[in-house]
C-alpha cells in the first residue's frame, strides 16, 4: 500500500508541475489503484475530472467517471449527461459504450431496475452499435436477463468478443504504465473484453 501511496503523491506532483492530459490521466488513474481504491479516492477522481475538463482529450476519462459515478454515488450523473449530449456526434464504438453506461446507471440507481424497459433498450442499442468492436459486458448483461436459446446466443456472442484472458502471473509482470491507462480500465470494467482468469471463471464457467 505504501508504494502505491508514494506513486500517487509523485504523480500528483508531476501533474501540478506540468498540467496536460498525459499527467492528468496518470494521476487520476492512480487514485483507482488497489489497495488505495475506495469511496474517497473515487470521489477525488471525479472531482479532478470536473475541475480539469479543459485538459481532457477523447472520451475515456469521461467513460471511467460516468462508470464510477453510477457505482459510488447513486445520484445524478453529470458525466453521463455530458456523454449523452455527445452521442450523436461520435462513432459507433463510442455510442455502444455510452448506451451501455446508460444501462449501468439504471442498474445502479433504480431499486427495481429490471422492471424498467430502458435497461433492455440501452443494452440492445449498445449491442447494435458494437458489431464492429469487441464488447462483452453488454451481451453478457442482456443474456443474464433473458432465458432459453436467446440468452444462450447472447452468452456465446459475449464469449466470442473476449480479446484477452490474463493470468495472475502475467498481471504481476505488467508495467506501471499499464495500470495508469484509462483504456485498461475501459477494456476491463466497461467493455469486459480483457479479463483475468478468475473473472472469466466466475462469469462463464
Amino acid at each position: 500500500m505504501k508504494d502505491i501511496e508514494i506513486l500517487n503523491k509523485q504523480l500528483q506532483k508531476e501533474f501540478e508541475e506540468n498540467k496536460n492530459y498525459c499527467t492528468l490521466e496518470r494521476y487520476v488513474m492512480s487514485e483507482l489503484l488497489s489497495p488505495i481504491e475506495d469511496y474517497i479516492n473515487a470521489i477525488e477522481f471525479l472531482k479532478l475530472i470536473k475541475t480539469n475538463c479543459n485538459l481532457i482529450e477523447g472520451l475515456n476519462l469521461y467513460y471511467v467517471a460516468a462508470y464510477l459515478c453510477s457505482e459510488w454515488l447513486f445520484e445524478s450523473n453529470d458525466f453521463l449527461e455530458e456523454l449523452n449530449r455527445k452521442i450523436y456526434m461520435v462513432e459507433d464504438k463510442d455510442k455502444a459504450i455510452i448506451y451501455y453506461l446508460n444501462f449501468y446507471y439504471i442498474s445502479c440507481s433504480m431499486e427495481n431496475w429490471r422492471m424498467s424497459e430502458n435497461y433492455k433498450c440501452n443494452l440492445l442499442k449498445s449491442i447494435e452499435h458494437s458489431k464492429n468492436s469487441n464488447f462483452v459486458n453488454n451481451r453478457l448483461d442482456l443474456a443474464n436477463i433473458l432465458e432459453g436459446k436467446e440468452a444462450q446466443n447472447y452468452l456465446q456472442e459475449a464469449i466470442s468478443n473476449i480479446e484477452n484472458i490474463e493470468t495472475e502471473e502475467a498481471l504481476k509482470n505488467k508495467p506501471m504504465d499499464y495500470w495508469l491507462s484509462s483504456q485498461r480500465f475501459v477494456n476491463e470494467f466497461i467493455l469486459g473484453a480483457h479479463l483475468t482468469e478468475e473473472v472469466y471463471a466466475h462469469r462463464f464457467l
